[in-house]
C-alpha cells in the first residue's frame, strides 16, 4: 500500500488565501451597498426643471454622461455616503477621470 504524503501547513499561502477571501468579502458588501442600497437617499440630479432621481450605482452609470466634472465632488460624497469610501477617495483625486471611475467600478462590482 502506497504512503499518502502529508501535507505540510504554509502559513503564507494561507494568509494569502485568507487575505483574498477576505477582500471577496469586502467586495460583495461594497457591491450591496451600492447596488442595492437600503435606506440611503438618492442622489438627486438637476436638470433645468427635471429632477432626476438616482438610486444607485447602476443607474448612476446608466446616467454618467449627464454629469458634468464640477459634480464630481458631489458624486464623490454620495459613493462615500453609500458605503464606498475606496472610490470616493479615487474621485477626489481625479475629479476629471471621474466618469472612468465610476464605469470600472460598476464593472468590477456587478459580478456580486
Amino acid at each position: 500500500m502506497a504512503q499518502k504524503k502529508k501535507r505540510k501547513w504554509d502559513p503564507i499561502k494561507r494568509k494569502w488565501t485568507e487575505e483574498v477571501g477576505t477582500e471577496e468579502q469586502t467586495k460583495a458588501e461594497i457591491a450591496i451597498c451600492l447596488l442595492r442600497p437600503a435606506d440611503k437617499n438618492p442622489y438627486y440630479l438637476f436638470r433645468g426643471t427635471d429632477c432626476i432621481g438616482i438610486n444607485n450605482l447602476t443607474e448612476l452609470k446608466d446616467r454618467i454622461d449627464m454629469f458634468m466634472e464640477d459634480e464630481a465632488e458631489w458624486v464623490a460624497s454620495w459613493i462615500e455616503y453609500l458605503g464606498d469610501k475606496e472610490t470616493a477617495d479615487k474621485i477626489r483625486a481625479s475629479p476629471s477621470n471621474f466618469k472612468r471611475i465610476i464605469i470600472e467600478r460598476y464593472k468590477e462590482l456587478s459580478a456580486f
